[in-house]
């Protein structure tokens, strides 16, 4: 039933998107009909399981999961990283003893290294480096701050292996964005040594939803600020949304490692991305921003398929690569 379910949504989302390109042209100028259409489709499929519970949201997701390429050509292993069971993701070609800490997206409700894998493959790839992502617990039945509590465990394992700081690098999407920045204050403030950096996709960082860009751009991305709320309230449990370690937006940022941020003009969390930015230059935090024009929310994601992924994930390799000192390309992403 989930896949004629889906099946039947992509069927109407195309359509629909066809019909009113033929009518109105592209929604955003540049987008291609795949590109629109992948949107739709991705938008349809959050409204339609956002009523479900959560385990029956996640098995949707995992249904969209689809074999790829690059997820062929990395070798994957399971390992119980401090107690927190992750998948360490390597290149056939491994350039060095350096790890990428990956943090998947899902709203803090879902998500996995299943969603994600492409992603993590293609950037291992990209890289020439072992990707480490741990499957942290998710809300509502584990609400904050335990996929907090979750990313310190898999990085002090990872210290404990004789991996050091410096050849750590903290990455994610979305939530896991937005979980990268606030493990990095919670172990500055626990005096635990810093990783190189973090490059972050889209970093939610602000559970309030108050970025203009949450309105201003829900017709053109995936999701409306009722979705992040909604998926906010089962994360945060009893906490508030101004939680620091929640919502990194509220916390203080001075003293962290180097930060890149990229995020996509036309997405909800546009907003959130840049003024988390701001906010680590003004604590003097060594931060860069990218934004990459008539995109939505985690472009990256959508495959080598997609060549506005391809270049996305091409960019965030070339910044994994200079947190970490390193400035000679490794082997192709796609």
């Amino acid at each position: 039933m989930g896949l004629l379910t889906i099946l039947s949504t992509l069927i109407g989302t195309s359509i629909t998107t066809g019909v009113r390109r033929l009518k109105r042209g592209p929604l955003r100028p540049g987008w291609s009909f795949k590109y629109e259409a992948t949107v739709a489709f991705m938008k349809a499929t959050n409204e339609r399981i956002l009523k479900l519970p959560a385990p029956e949201q996640r098995a949707e997701m995992e249904r969209l999961s689809a074999p790829s390429s690059a997820l062929k050509r990395v070798r994957r292993e399971q390992v119980a990283a401090g107690g927190v069971p992750s998948v360490w993701f390597t290149p056939p070609e491994r350039s060095g003893d350096e790890v990428v800490l990956y943090l998947h997206g899902g709203a803090y409700v879902m998500g996995s290294t299943r969603t994600h894998g492409d992603l993590m493959a293609r950037m291992s790839l990209g890289t020439g480096l072992r990707v480490l992502a741990p499957e942290y617990r998710l809300a509502p039945e584990h609400p904050f701050p335990a996929p907090v509590e979750d990313t310190l465990a898999v990085y002090r394992w990872l210290l404990s292996t004789g991996v050091r700081p410096e050849q750590v690098v903290f990455s994610g999407d979305s939530a896991g964005g937005g979980l990268a920045i606030a493990a990095l204050v919670a172990l500055r403030d626990q005096g635990t040594p810093l990783p190189a950096g973090a490059v972050v996709i889209a970093p939610w960082v602000d559970l309030e939803c108050s970025g203009e860009s949450v309105a201003a751009n829900s017709l053109y991305d995936w999701g409306d600020r009722t979705m992040l709320l909604h998926w906010a309230k089962w994360y945060l449990g009893k906490a508030s949304p101004r939680e620091p370690l929640a919502s990194p937006w509220y916390a203080d940022l001075g003293g962290l490692p180097p930060l890149f941020v990229h995020v996509g003009s036309a997405e909800m969390q546009h907003d959130d991305g840049v003024r988390i930015t701001e906010k680590a230059r003004a604590a003097g935090v060594k931060a860069h921003l990218e934004v990459w024009p008539e995109m939505v929310h985690d472009f990256q994601t959508f495959g080598e398929g997609f060549p506005e992924a391809v270049r996305g994930t091409a960019k965030l390799c070339e910044d994994l690569r200079s947190v970490l000192g390193q400035e000679r390309p490794r082997s192709a992403v796609a």
